[in-house]
């Protein structure tokens, strides 16, 4: 059947609903999913295999799947210029309830980290979709290795002389080369468009797969669409929402930007994508516009971005206003205090980063104190938040930008940490003060924290006791605020220790 017709008959069907579809929609081609034959080992980011993604899904009643995903579609240019079409083979990793009847209606898509194929959005909120009944699909957006990876621009390592160049730690975790080295059986058959000439961003070539913006579109059609062989199985999918962190959630951006959500419709109108939450992620940091809201906002579902220290730092020092938040457009922006752009728990496969003594910072006080509270609970909230919003009407939270002074932000004169922003249990009763690599200069893709002084600890709580007493009492407030859920608040336990005392 040609892509004409499926769409002719997609069309007819949606007047026989009495539904009216919007005069520039289009319908993306329905692409194929097919299962991965099973090989000796469990897929590559699989959360059935021990490490960062790792869940135990047969106690929480649900089932993974690979599948390739197949199809044909647009390649576009860091403008928006769709110049023509093209086919590709990725594979999608799907999470699902075993039983339909446990399922919520809603699957929470992301693409995977160009480095070891991670899951940034399945680990910080694995807990609150196998709880609520979500589903979760995963999907590749890569290329095979060409002689000049875009994702490492030459002197992009050459920060300081003789420092150690990062890139190499992440040369063997990229592309479709990295994923068939990890099982050939499985992903030889991957492949996706790549012109370094054709698609530049900001006067290089663009690291992002021309493509990227079609899979998504065509995924969620997929999933959408219901379809008895699909991926979902038995599951009725009511909604699709968007989970994209760090660098991929640029494509999301781009997407929202050059006006698809628009543009690209279920064949009955509604939109493909019923929500999407953004975060760690500086748009146009790799190149091309710095925007921070899409200029064609969807006037029907919310956006939502989350910035740890680290991107509000950044905006910082470059002066960069952000929106207001606003319930028409649906939109949000969350500077979240005392939380890093990454932790060691957020690692993909093979994927390591360099450490202080890695990079000659061995005796730098500032740089021996990795933190990695559990942001994950703030990010559950807001996505349920999030999801309230879609399904009720009830508009998320809004909470205070952190204050800026100068090119610089306000710190408290006690703890010294952030004024203002999304503040969680350990930064409203801190026993540390939370500092970005801007700030302490590490060198490192982590950030670090100073524990207060027993002498400093003794003066703002008096005793460890009174100090527990207060960090519950913040756990209660994030609860009411919206940033910290009920069957959550276990998992936030007071970072000082009787001995810190």
């Amino acid at each position: 059947m040609s892509r004409v017709t499926f769409r002719r008959i997609l069309f007819t069907v949606a007047l026989l609903a009495g539904h009216v579809v919007p005069v520039a929609a289009q319908f993306p081609s329905l692409p194929v999913a097919l299962p991965v034959p099973a090989t000796a080992q469990p897929p590559l980011s699989s959360a059935n295999r021990s490490g960062t993604e790792f869940s135990d899904l047969v106690k929480a009643g649900y089932v993974e799947e690979e599948f390739y995903l197949s199809g044909v579609g647009p390649a576009i240019t860091a403008t928006g210029d769709a110049l023509f079409d093209a086919p590709y083979i990725t594979r999608i990793l799907v999470r699902r309830p075993a039983d339909p009847a446990k399922f919520n209606g809603t699957v929470v898509i992301e693409p995977f980290s160009w480095f070891g194929e991670r899951g940034a959005g399945w680990i910080l909120t694995r807990d609150y979709l196998l709880r609520k009944g979500y589903a979760y699909v995963g999907y590749t957006l890569n290329i095979n290795k060409p002689a000049a990876d875009p994702k490492f621009p030459p002197g992009e390592g050459d920060a300081e002389a003789g420092a150690p160049d990062p890139n190499h730690l992440y040369t063997g975790i990229v592309n479709f080369d990295f994923m068939r080295a990890f099982d050939y059986a499985r992903y030889a058959p991957l492949g996706s468009y790549y012109d370094s000439e054709r698609f530049r961003r900001g006067g290089a070539p663009d690291p992002f797969v021309p493509q990227s913006q079609a899979i998504g579109a065509q995924l969620a059609l997929l999933l959408k669409s219901n379809l008895p062989t699909g991926p979902m199985g038995k599951l009725q999918v009511e909604r699709v929402y968007v989970n994209s962190w760090a660098v991929t959630a640029q494509v999301w951006m781009d997407y929202l930007d050059q006006g698809r959500h628009q543009s690209w419709r279920m064949p009955d109108g509604r939109p493909l994508i019923d929500a999407y939450m953004t975060g760690k992620m500086a748009f146009g940091e790799v190149g091309g516009d710095v925007v921070r809201v899409p200029r064609k906002m969807p006037a029907d579902v919310p956006f939502v971005t989350i910035y740890s220290q680290s991107e509000l730092m950044h905006d910082v020092l470059e002066g960069i206003a952000l929106p207001p938040d606003t319930n028409q457009p649906m939109l949000r922006y969350y500077e979240v205090t005392g939380v890093p752009h990454l932790r060691m728990a957020d690692l993909g496969t093979q994927h390591r980063e360099f450490l202080a003594g890695d990079v000659g910072k061995g005796d730098d006080p500032q740089c021996q104190t990795l933190y990695d509270e559990p942001v994950e609970v703030v990010a559950a909230a807001l996505l349920d938040a999030m999801d309230k919003w879609v399904r009720t009407g009830q508009p998320m939270p809004k909470a205070p930008r952190v204050v800026r002074q100068g090119n610089g932000v306000v710190r408290d004169r006690a703890s010294r940490n952030m004024v203002g922003g999304v503040r969680p249990p350990w930064i409203m009763v801190p026993s540390a003060t939370y500092l970005t690599e801007q700030e302490t200069n590490c060198g490192l893709v982590y950030d670090t924290k100073l524990a207060l002084p027993a002498e400093q600890l003794r003066q703002l709580y008096s005793s460890y006791r009174a100090y527990v007493k207060k960090f519950e009492a913040a756990k209660r407030t994030a609860i009411r605020q919206g940033y910290l859920l009920e069957a959550d608040a276990d998992k936030v336990r007071p970072i000082a220790k009787p001995t810190d005392f």
